[in-house]
């Protein structure tokens, strides 16, 4: 009876220390299944993070990394350092640490500190230059941590790479965009100052002219003759001074309304080829180019006017010797009508280009007008659905090239058989 008690105890024993082990067995499968999902994470986390993780040690070598799966990159197992993995310009010739830029890096700076003072440091701005497959060199913009760590005695240094290239670009066009807008609103003080006294000054012209004609009468004919066409010539300049107001007034609310017309194109740049000719300095040719000479166009005449006499004038103002060209073609594959105003006059200089459409901005200030012309043309001619671009050296000329849209000639208007 007593060895059956004792079997009966060791049985017992061996029963509570089986359900022990297969409980533990069972606890330790699921830790193992709650690493496996916390490591499947941390690896999706690590792939799709939009910033490049980086553990490297003492000598920048990289021990782990996302950097292959964010860029889709085959990982060769191969050890390399921050520079080599990022393909750093600065890297490929002689390794990282070892180009002579490498010495002035901001990031290698830092890093060598932290690992010096055992601290982190956070959002370092830097440039860093990248060489791609095609052997081109990206300048890319990016912010640099670094958080210290000393796991097992062994010193390592976790990196985070976040790449700011189009927030910096963003902060440019920011910037820009400000910076436009400051020059436009004192130009547009500017402006307004100047069409006050403009206006003032012309008034005050023809009103005393004016006086003058009526009230002196020992004026001769000829005297009387003079002062009437001063009189005609500064209203004329008035009149176009309110006129590019309120074209800009009408731009501003989107009211552009083309006034469509048939005409030949030959015919009427030719007329204001001949408008402009006393306005040319005397050792200027000014002419016109063109193929077809019968070809009609269908668009806005009145603002297809203006826009070529407003680049026109521009180029008489700045040319006192060579040649002025009007040149016109067509584009039947495009379906576009373009136009050329070439100059071999005093040309601009290339801090100006960027500011060429913007309104109130005269490249010369000692030039009548407002400085609303060019945007003026701009505006019109991308209503008639065509662009216009320009190329300019100081002292070689200027040449502005626009296109405006092919419109279908009205049936009821090629009964005039001279369509070419």
């Amino acid at each position: 009876m007593k060895y059956y008690i004792i079997i009966a105890i060791l049985i017992c024993v061996i029963l509570f220390i089986l359900y022990k082990y297969i409980r533990a067995k069972q606890v330790i499968s699921d830790k193992k299944r709650e690493i496996k999902t916390s490591e499947t994470l941390f690896n999706f986390i690590l792939q799709h993070i939009k910033s490049y993780i980086l553990v490297i040690d003492k000598d920048f070598i990289v021990k782990n990394t996302n950097y292959y799966a964010i860029t889709d990159s085959q990982n060769f197992r191969q050890p390399k350092r921050v520079g080599e993995l990022l393909n750093c310009i600065n890297s490929l010739s002689k390794g990282c640490g070892n180009g002579e830029l490498c010495k002035t890096c901001p990031i290698r700076q830092a890093i060598t500190e932290a690992f010096k003072t055992k601290k982190d440091f956070s959002n370092l701005e830097a440039t860093i230059n990248l060489c791609q497959s095609d052997k081109k060199t990206l300048k890319c913009n990016v912010t640099v941590s670094g958080s210290y760590m000393n796991i097992h005695n062994y010193p390592e240094m976790l990196i985070t790479i976040h790449d700011i290239t189009e927030l910096k670009q963003a902060q440019i066009r920011l910037q820009d965009a400000l910076a436009k807008t400051e020059r436009i609103e004192k130009s547009k003080f500017s402006f307004l100052e100047k069409l006050s006294n403009e206006i003032n000054d012309q008034l005050n012209c023809i009103l005393g002219w004016t006086n003058l004609i009526s009230t002196d009468k020992t004026l001769t004919s000829n005297q009387q003759n003079e002062y009437m066409n001063l009189i005609y010539e500064h209203s004329d300049q008035l009149s176009h001074v309110v006129n590019d107001v309120l074209r800009l007034a009408r731009i501003d609310a989107h009211k552009i309304d083309l006034q469509m017309a048939t005409f030949c194109l030959h015919e009427f740049c030719r007329d204001i080829i001949l408008l402009r000719m006393n306005n040319t300095h005397p050792n200027v040719e000014l002419y016109l180019e063109g193929g077809s000479p019968n070809l009609l166009v269908y668009t806005d005449q009145q603002k297809l006017y203006q826009v070529i006499l407003n680049l026109l004038s521009n180029a008489q103002k700045f040319t006192n010797k060579g040649h002025i060209k009007l040149t016109y073609s067509v584009d039947e594959k495009q379906n576009m009508v373009n136009f050329t105003v070439e100059d071999t006059g005093s040309g601009m200089p290339p801090r100006i280009h960027t500011y060429l459409f913007e309104r109130f901005y005269k490249a010369n200030t000692f030039t009548d007008g407002p400085g609303l012309g060019l945007s003026i043309c701009k505006a019109y001619i991308e209503a008639m659905g065509g662009t216009i671009q320009f190329t300019s050296s100081e002292g070689r000329g200027t040449r502005f090239h626009f296109s405006i849209k092919k419109e279908p000639v009205p049936a009821s208007d090629t009964a005039l058989n001279i369509y070419n």
